[in-house]
């Protein structure tokens, strides 16, 4: 954590005032959901998408809370000013109990920043057999996610990518999933949102696209199709934006017949012109938010 306040129910509070109980089940057990989001230059990022999205996760979940919008955005804004930061990531927290509402946080952390490289000779990703539980809901239950990205990282991957009980890629541990078939100019696919969480960067990519004339379709990523050689992928978050994937790794969880090398993948141009279409996207959005 950075900065020397955080925002306790919407009201500036000092860090020490953020103690739970070790036999807070609801605590101990992941009964919450959260947001990350993106502050540049002392400016947050979609703010309102978050906010809203925060008390979806928190319907879906059961969780009673007497929010209402904009309070968490407006408080963000507060939060920004009072520890100064310019560049920052911001993790807010909603906390169910049983039988009362929920309490909710927001602190800072450092920013997350892709390796320049990423985005020129794209990334590598590993291959996990996992589904989350209410995908859909940005739920605290990490588990999944935990285990499948530190093994990632233990190979030297950007991020761990899912693949459900169909065969299907879903989405990343923190991240969703977009794909194009070389040759195909005005396509963009992307799983399902039914399987997957709705990103806040997926959300504004569409539009983005459809800005642009491009189409979006939802549609599963098979994950024979994903390693044919056919296909470009890119996985997209909040801090990174649009990352190419140039390999696919497989973790030793994965089930029998999936190639045991690594699978280079192809990076079309349909990729590499979605990333520029949504850094523009992103650069106009700043400029009319101040």
């Amino acid at each position: 954590m950075i900065g020397s306040h955080i925002i306790k129910n919407g009201r500036i509070a000092e860090a020490a005032d953020a103690v739970f109980p070790l036999d807070d089940t609801d605590v101990t057990y992941g009964y919450g959901c959260y947001e990350t989001l993106k502050v540049r230059r002392g400016v947050i990022y979609f703010p309102e998408f978050h906010e809203e999205r925060l008390l979806r996760s928190a319907d879906i979940l059961g969780i009673a809370t007497i929010i209402r919008p904009p309070e968490v955005a407006d408080a963000l804004r507060l939060l920004v000013r009072e520890n100064a930061m310019g560049d920052c990531n911001i993790k807010v927290m909603l906390i169910g109990h049983e039988g009362a509402m929920a309490d909710w946080y927001a602190f800072m952390l450092p920013a997350l920043v892709a390796p320049e490289t990423a985005y020129s000779e794209g990334a590598s990703c590993l291959l996990f057999r996992g589904e989350r539980h209410f995908p859909q809901a940005k739920s605290l239950s990490m588990l999944l996610s935990t285990v499948a990205f530190r093994e990632a990282a233990r190979q030297g991957c950007w991020d761990a990518l899912l693949v459900n009980g169909r065969g299907q890629i879903t989405e990343g541990t923190r991240t969703n999933v977009f794909y194009a078939r070389s040759g195909e100019s005005f396509t963009i696919y992307t799983p399902p949102a039914v399987d997957v969480l709705e990103g806040i960067t997926r959300r504004t990519l569409i539009v983005a696209l459809a800005e642009a004339d491009i189409s979006t379709v939802e549609r599963p990523l098979e994950l024979a199709e994903a390693v044919s050689g056919e296909y470009s992928l890119a996985v997209t978050s909040t801090s990174s934006k649009v990352i190419p994937i140039a390999m696919l790794a497989a973790a030793s969880s994965m089930a029998p017949g999936l190639p045991s090398e690594p699978i280079r993948l192809p990076l079309c141009r349909e990729i590499e012109r979605v990333r520029a279409l949504y850094d523009d996207y992103l650069a106009r959005w700043v400029t009319r938010r101040r």
